[in-house]
């Protein structure tokens, strides 16, 4: 019996209904009936949010912030569940393939079996593996668009072999067509028909038709699009991620197999990577131009597996005297890793975290004024979900609490795990307190 709390029901709207995983667990698990499936088209949008820069944007009126974008696709409900049983199973295949080729511990994110570790535990782990080489060269490294570029000939033979199997069954196939040639209807297209508008505006309603059959009557007089290059995967559905490291298999072999001749480390979380070399080890010293050599090598390991390396986020860093430098010009600088930044001494969240934490707390906050002042209340509205976020009321708050929750989280991990470095995420939301009361203008009694 599959797990309810594994598999959620959406909230959002779409072709068809909101459904509940008891009622189509004897579907989603039946292979001739996956086989058949009739997927239907997603729904594709742009995701547009703020990207902390760390210095003043003039066309943001100075603020330190750049927009950043990400494409977005979701899939019916019932597909959902069907593309999310169908990645559990092949999650668990994708963990043996890897404990053969002894690289369990490189490809690091969307694991079944790396429940109870996050970004925080990977970060910590490399970054105090830095610090105990004493002097080290590091490169980060990030694919270009790497969903959108991932190979359909190679995915499917890499897919094949993960599975061990001589050819993709009905049920696979089907699940392997529908995410490499996925048809797709641009959100802002569907905002245009009179008809879906009435439903969106009417909150009776969860579905943007009243039926299957009449979605279909639709996409006769308005064709999807769809993907018809050899290449890319939609970018938001549970199997997507696990066929994206399914893809990268003989890259991370390859890496690994590199690190280890200079016994350093490799790791890889989805489309960014590091390795990390130690300047001395058993095997001898290794020179800036061998390491340089080590770069030269990395993009004939991407070229060979048809991922291609992204120039402007490729950085050559060396690591010596508790310091980070740039390896071009041999300017102090900082490593900047899952979230977390370290300048060769201290480790600190990424400044774009707190900055979002604040950024997001006052926005809250001055709605919540502008409404109280509007409509004349006598309290302010939203308390509880200003408290709930943005205060230590909110630490226990839910599954995962909220941004004070992580940070001590991360405090505490990092502490444990780097012990050699000076560990600042709490430092870094320290007046956390006085500045929400004064943006409240109110006591807060925690």
């Amino acid at each position: 019996m599959l797990n309810p709390k594994k598999y959620e029901t959406k909230g959002y709207m779409h072709f068809d209904h909101r459904i509940n995983i008891e009622k189509v667990e004897s579907y989603v698990t039946d292979q001739e009936k996956v086989a058949k499936h009739s997927f239907l088209p997603f729904i594709f949008y742009v995701s547009s949010y703020d990207k902390y820069i760390g210095k003043p944007n003039p066309d943001r009126n100075n603020r330190p912030i750049d927009d950043k974008e990400r494409e977005i696709m979701y899939a019916g409900h019932l597909d959902g569940f069907i593309y999310k049983y169908y990645a559990e199973q092949l999650n668990t295949r994708y963990n043996i393939i890897t404990d053969k080729h002894k690289i369990d511990e490189c490809s690091t994110a969307y694991r079944n079996n790396k429940k109870r570790h996050s970004n925080i535990e990977f970060a910590a782990e490399v970054i105090n593996t830095t610090v105990n080489y004493e002097e080290a060269y590091i490169l980060v490294g990030d694919f270009t668009k790497f969903f959108n570029k991932i190979n359909h000939r190679l995915l499917k033979e890499l897919l094949i072999e993960v599975l061990d199997v001589n050819k993709l069954s009905d049920d696979w196939y089907n699940i392997y067509r529908s995410i490499t040639k996925y048809g797709y209807y641009e959100k802002s297209f569907l905002q245009t028909i009179p008809e879906i508008v009435n439903r969106i505006n009417n909150k009776r309603h969860k579905s943007y038709f009243k039926s299957l059959r009449e979605f279909r009557k639709f996409q006769r007089m308005h064709p999807c699009e769809y993907n018809s290059k050899k290449c890319g995967i939609p970018q938001g559905s549970a199997i997507s991620v696990v066929f994206a490291n399914i893809y990268a298999l003989y890259f991370d072999i390859a890496m690994k197999k590199l690190s280890q001749q200079y016994d350093g480390i490799y790791r890889r979380y989805s489309d960014d990577f590091i390795i990390v070399i130690p300047k001395k080890s058993k095997n001898g010293t290794t020179s800036i131009n061998e390491f340089k050599e080590i770069e030269k090598k990395i993009r004939d390991i991407s070229d060979k597996n048809k991922i291609e390396l992204q120039e402007s986020k490729t950085e050559l860093l060396a690591y010596r005297n508790k310091q980070i430098y740039r390896m071009n010009d041999s300017e102090k600088h900082h490593l900047d890793y899952l979230g977390f930044i370290f300048d060769g001494q201290t480790v600190k969240m990424r400044g774009k975290s707190p900055y979002k934490f604040y950024r997001e707390a006052y926005k809250l906050i001055d709605y919540a004024k502008k409404i109280k002042y509007k409509k004349n209340l006598s309290k302010l509205p939203y308390r509880k979900q200003i408290y709930g976020l943005y205060t230590d009321l909110g630490i226990d708050r839910g599954e995962h609490g909220n941004f004070i929750t992580y940070a001590k989280r991360a405090q505490k991990k990092f502490d444990e795990i780097s012990p050699n470095t000076t560990n600042l995420m709490m430092n870094q939301i320290k007046n956390r307190k006085k500045k929400i009361e004064k943006r409240l203008g109110v006591r807060i009694h925690v």
